[in-house]
């Protein structure tokens, strides 16, 4: 009954369905692997901001990608994914003539006590400095600086239009807005829902596209992100609708791999589908098996029991 239930829900049009022999125990991952992330990620990106264009979805928006390259806790993470799928998804958005704003949050803290999370540093100088294919005779020339700009996290990094005088063109808006992993840092008595915020209010109902947040509050010594507005940061949290994720399952929070499966949604308007990771006799491959569809997040105890059946 449970396979027929989800087979419905999956429509037997490859809903959730995933790419065999991907081997992603293996690292550094294959190319054309992370080609298939990035496109993915990308698609649902798209997808996401011409939904909201027509007021059927919301502008604040989150992708989560934590494939081991991707995953910061683990020995495997590569900063170069990172900046790579960040450049495929402004990419993508920047062809159908949406000017794109990629934003990594800046230094944080007081006084000395400054600095940005380890997961983000170097990034910013990285995705400007990193080949967009952009320079005179390339493929995509012209679009950086044009339709693909950088920015930092704050309502002053939000570019709106505004009519030039004599010879000053105008100043086009940005339409979307990638941020990249805005998170809160240990120790600091700063938080990062202050600026992200008011970056978000700021753009009014242009999408706003977190790529792997983690907006949870952190120890602080004067328990800043602990007690006063927690509440308001929470459900700023979860004003965020997952249009695209892709996490792999573990035996446990502490150890990575074997890999068990995975859990996903291929897009915004997508079921969420969790799959087990299988080989194949003889080393033939690898194939992951949809094993349970579900309209919301499921739950990680309903995912390791229908796992061990």
């Amino acid at each position: 009954g449970k396979m027929i239930q989800m087979g419905v829900q999956l429509g037997g049009k490859g809903v959730g369905k995933l790419h065999d022999d991907m081997y992603l125990n293996q690292v550094p991952h294959n190319r054309y692997v992370r080609q298939y992330f990035y496109e993915m990620a990308a698609e649902a990106a798209l997808e996401a901001t011409i939904i909201c264009s027509n007021k059927q979805f919301t502008n604040r928006m989150k992708i989560t990608a934590l494939f081991p390259e991707m995953n910061p806790s683990m020995d495997s993470y590569r900063i170069g994914t990172l900046l790579e799928l960040s450049r495929a998804m402004a990419m993508r958005l920047a062809e159908q003539n949406l000017r794109v704003r990629v934003c990594v949050q800046g230094s944080m803290g007081v006084g000395i006590f400054t600095g940005v999370p380890k997961q983000l540093n170097g990034v910013s100088t990285l995705l400007q400095r990193m080949d967009w294919e952009s320079e005179p005779g390339e493929p995509n020339e012209g679009m950086v600086g044009d339709y693909i700009n950088f920015g930092f996290v704050g309502k002053d990094h939000v570019v709106d239009f505004k009519k030039g005088e004599g010879d000053i063109p105008d100043t086009q808006q940005d339409d979307v807005f990638i941020i990249i992993c805005p998170q809160n840092m240990v120790g600091l008595e700063s938080s990062i829902y202050g600026p992200l915020s008011e970056m978000v209010d700021a753009a009014g109902d242009r999408p706003v596209i977190l790529l792997n947040p983690d907006l949870t509050d952190k120890v602080s010594a004067q328990g800043q992100q602990s007690v006063r507005g927690r509440q308001q940061r929470l459900d700023f949290s979860d004003s965020f609708e997952t249009i695209y994720q892709f996490q792999n399952i573990y035996f446990s929070g502490t150890s990575y791999f074997p890999i068990l499966g995975s859990v996903v949604k291929l897009g915004p308007l997508e079921p969420w589908v969790a799959h087990q990771r299988r080989d194949l006799v003889d080393n033939g491959g690898e194939v992951y098996l949809p094993i349970y569809s579900s309209e919301t997040v499921p739950e990680s105890e309903v995912i390791m029991t229908t796992l061990s059946k």
